[in-house]
C-alpha cells in the first residue's frame, strides 16, 4: 500500500490553511505543513486541522520550506509526496488525478498544469521549459513525486528554483514525467508572491536563470 504524504509550505496563510488541510486530508495518509516563521496563527490553525506542523525559526522562503517538508515526508516513510500550495488556488479534488499516473506505474513525477497563466514572467519561464522539457507550466506548486526521485538526488531544491528543480532534474536523467490539467480556484485576494509585481517577476526570472545553469 502506498503511503501518500502532502507537503504544504505556508507563510501567513491563516485565512486558508485550516480549510486546505481539511480538504487534503481525506485524500492522503498524512499532511505536513511547513510554517515558514509566520506572524499570524497559521501554525495553530494547521495543527488544529490535524497537520504535522514543522517550524522555521526565520522566514526562509518557498524552496527551503519544500526542502524541509519533503525531507520530513521521506523520513516518515512516504512513497509518494504531493506538494500543494496553502493559498487556496488549487482544488484538493484534483489530487487523485495527480497521483494516478504514479500509482499506475506510468510516471515518476506528475506536474499539474493550470488552465491559464496570468503573469508574463511565468509565461516566459513556461516558454523556456516547454521548449526544453515539454512542460508548459513549471511553476504550478501542485506536483507529485515517487519517493525514488527524491532518493536519487537527496534534496528537493538547491538553487532557489521556485519548486521546479527536482522535477526538471528528474526529467533530464530519464525519470518518467506526465503533465495533468487541473482546475484553478478563483481567489478572493492577490497571491502573496505578487504583493510586489516587480519583485515577484524578478524572483521568477532569477529562478529561470538558475535552473538554466543548474539543469543542463
Amino acid at each position: 500500500m502506498q503511503n501518500i504524504v502532502a507537503v504544504i509550505p505556508a507563510f501567513n496563510e491563516s485565512g486558508t490553511i485550516y480549510e486546505i488541510v481539511m480538504q487534503v486530508f481525506p485524500l492522503v495518509n498524512e499532511v505536513i505543513v511547513v510554517n515558514d516563521c509566520s506572524t499570524d496563527d497559521t501554525a495553530v490553525r494547521a495543527a488544529t486541522a490535524g497537520a504535522v506542523v514543522l517550524h522555521h525559526d526565520r522566514n526562509r522562503g518557498y524552496d527551503a520550506s519544500l526542502n524541509t517538508g519533503v525531507a520530513e515526508a521521506v523520513k516518515r516513510g512516504a512513497s509518494i509526496v504531493v506538494t500543494f500550495d496553502a493559498d487556496g488556488e488549487h482544488s484538493a479534488d484534483d489530487i487523485p488525478k495527480i497521483i494516478a499516473p504514479i500509482l499506475s506505474g506510468r510516471a515518476d513525477v506528475v506536474a499539474a498544469q493550470r488552465p491559464n497563466i496570468a503573469h508574463f514572467s511565468e509565461m516566459l519561464f513556461g516558454a523556456y521549459t516547454s521548449i526544453r522539457f515539454g512542460i508548459g507550466d513549471p511553476l504550478c506548486g501542485f506536483k507529485a513525486y515517487h519517493r525514488r526521485v527524491y532518493d536519487r538526488f537527496g534534496f528537493f531544491d538547491s538553487v532557489g528554483s521556485i519548486g521546479t528543480e527536482l522535477m526538471l532534474r528528474a526529467h533530464q536523467i530519464g525519470f518518467r514525467l506526465e503533465t495533468v490539467p487541473i482546475k484553478r480556484v478563483i481567489r478572493a485576494d492577490t497571491s502573496r508572491f505578487y504583493v510586489s509585481r516587480l519583485r515577484g517577476s524578478l524572483k521568477i526570472l532569477r529562478a529561470m536563470c538558475r535552473v538554466a545553469i543548474a539543469v543542463r
